[in-house]
């Protein structure tokens, strides 16, 4: 009693020190995996911080810098922690962070206000395409936050430009929309490529392991199928050699000739040999033969034959000539065929006739064994000679592994087993394919993982692509549209007096401006004034463009603006 409650305590003692190992081993991994991720969101953090101050350090005005840089600050911190828990929202508020400023503080987005939310953008682009596996909710997303930004656009412009600010902005959101595929869909199409080329590799590797999986198992089928064929060969040149032993002892122990001891002995002998037999047969079981058996295995029906008649059996051999170029298989099935039906008439009919009959024709072979109605009774000592066993069982399926087929029955008063076999039927099973050179199933897995990441990567391509090709096609149209009726005549503009009325110059001017913004480029016009752009029909160095600058409606500035001042102005 002591000492089980002292293995009780040990074995206790052994279990909670496990318990406290395996929980000191995950909490070391959740705080080196946490360690790990935050070092790198700090350093993401830093990098996309570096950009900030670069672009921060050029901006004139000590107030907006500093807004600049605490706002940006913010607002990459947080898409830093929140990014792993909300992925598609923190890359829609970079978005929208790059969208915002180039729609409202810069009239266009040809000169946008800041360029390291679009920086960001794409690199949480490209890190959502790497998390990711559903599209639908980023393209959704996305197409959200730029048709948000599309009234944004023409009410700003509408409001600097007048009537022409509709279709200005209009192509300001173009452009934005443009920018905005290249610069953060396009990374996160390449992260998801790399998903899925990671998935790829990773199916790869699921392959090898499972072909590794199946080598393994093709290894231990094969010792299985030898261990098999073994007990079965013991199964049944065994099992047939004793049933002629045991007929052997059953006629020396129903001989009037012998002495009753001699008699008593040979019972005793078949007993032992019936009870030896049929401990065989609870050993070996059901069997399932591999139809290859040993090369050293006996093919002699004519020997097997002369056996059983020495052994007290009444058989009658009618050969046939065997054809040339008779298959090694049919021949060895055949003696296993002629070996049964010997051993179940020894069994079960002992004394009665036995008929073997072998017919070889052109291309297959039929092998008969037939025997009459037993001399004695079933419960008579030769009948229980050997006990029941299943060696049909494994001929009908050496017999169903070359193509053949297999009777078993009664027949013109007897019980006969017929068998036939082709003899250029194909194996009925084949080996498994483990060189990858087949149609396997881990190449069809494979072909399954490689068609679904085409598959998704081709319907993520596809509406990015079409929505670039569509906006790129209206912007280009709305570029040539303004383009055809944005140019002044320089005559016309010699004719327009300063100070004549606003309503007056929209008159004599084209219905379009320049597309684009100029004024960021040419010095500072008058205070309140408002600009309007032409191109010169007829351009040269010292006349590309023309400005007319409005005051309270009146025309307060008129120039010509040559090639070599916008150089200057945006120097």
């Amino acid at each position: 009693m002591t000492s089980l409650l002292r293995m009780s305590q040990r074995v206790s003692m052994e279990r909670c020190w496990t318990w406290l190992r395996g929980g000191t081993l995950r909490m070391i991994d959740r705080l080196q995996s946490s360690w790990r991720g935050r070092w790198q969101e700090a350093v993401l953090w830093v990098a996309l911080g570096v950009a900030l101050v670069l672009e921060v350090v050029t901006v004139d005005d000590g107030v907006v810098r500093w807004l600049e840089l605490v706002g940006g600050g913010l607002v990459l911190g947080a898409a830093v922690v929140f990014f792993d828990r909300f992925p598609v929202g923190t890359l829609c508020l970079l978005v929208a962070v790059a969208a915002v400023p180039a729609l409202v503080l810069a009239p266009t987005v040809t000169n946008p206000a800041w360029w390291w939310p679009f920086l960001a953008a794409s690199v949480f682009g490209f890190r959502a395409g790497r998390r990711l596996d559903d599209t639908r909710p980023v393209l959704s997303s996305l197409a959200a936050v730029g048709l948000a930004g599309l009234p944004v656009s023409v009410l700003v412009d509408s409001s600097a430009r007048g009537g022409f600010g509709l279709l200005f902005g209009l192509y300001d959101w173009f452009v934005l929309v443009l920018i905005l595929l290249v610069v953060v869909v396009l990374p996160w199409l390449v992260g998801r490529y790399r998903r899925q080329r990671a998935e790829l590799a990773a199916a790869g590797w699921e392959r090898a392991a499972l072909l590794e999986r199946q080598q393994r198992l093709e290894v231990d089928q094969a010792r299985l199928r030898e261990r098999a064929r073994i007990a079965r060969d013991m199964h049944d040149s065994l099992g047939h050699e004793w049933g002629l032993l045991a007929l052997r002892a059953a006629a020396l122990e129903v001989s009037a000739d012998l002495p009753e001891r001699q008699r008593v002995a040979a019972g005793e002998l078949r007993a032992g040999v019936a009870e030896a037999t049929e401990r065989l047969r609870e050993i070996i079981g059901m069997l399932r033969p591999d139809g290859e058996p040993a090369p050293d295995e006996r093919v002699d029906i004519a020997g097997l034959v002369a056996r059983a008649t020495g052994a007290g059996m009444d058989v009658v051999w009618e050969p046939s000539e065997p054809p040339v170029g008779l298959p090694v298989a049919v021949e060895r099935v055949v003696h296993r065929v002629v070996q049964e039906g010997l051993t179940n008439a020894a069994r079960h009919a002992p004394g009665a006739a036995v008929t073997v009959r072998l017919e070889h024709g052109t291309g297959s072979t039929m092998v008969t064994v037939a025997n009459g109605l037993a001399t004695e009774q079933p419960g008579d000592a030769a009948s229980d000679a050997v006990g029941g066993g299943y060696g049909l069982v494994g001929l009908a399926e050496r017999v169903r592994l070359l193509g053949g087929t297999l009777e078993a029955g009664p027949r013109d008063g007897k019980f006969a087993l017929v068998v036939t076999l082709p003899h250029d039927a194909p194996p009925a099973d084949l080996p498994v394919d483990l060189n990858g050179s087949g149609d396997s199933e881990s190449d069809r897995a494979r072909a399954r993982t490689r068609g679904k990441a085409r598959r998704r990567l081709t319907s993520a391509i596809r509406v990015p692509a079409l929505a670039g090709i569509v906006v790129a096609v209206l912007a280009m149209a709305l570029y040539a549209l303004v383009g055809a009726n944005n140019s002044l005549d320089p005559a016309v503009f010699e004719r327009i007096p300063v100070g004549a009325a606003r309503a007056e110059v929209e008159a004599q001017v084209p219905q379009f401006q320049i597309l684009g913004d100029p004024e960021r480029m040419l010095p500072a016009p008058p205070e309140d004034a408002e600009c309007r752009h032409y191109w010169s029909s007829e351009q040269s160095d010292e006349q590309l463009f023309f400005r007319l600058c409005f005051v309270a409606d009146r025309l307060v500035v008129k120039e010509v603006v040559p090639r070599r001042a916008i150089s200057t102005g945006s120097e």
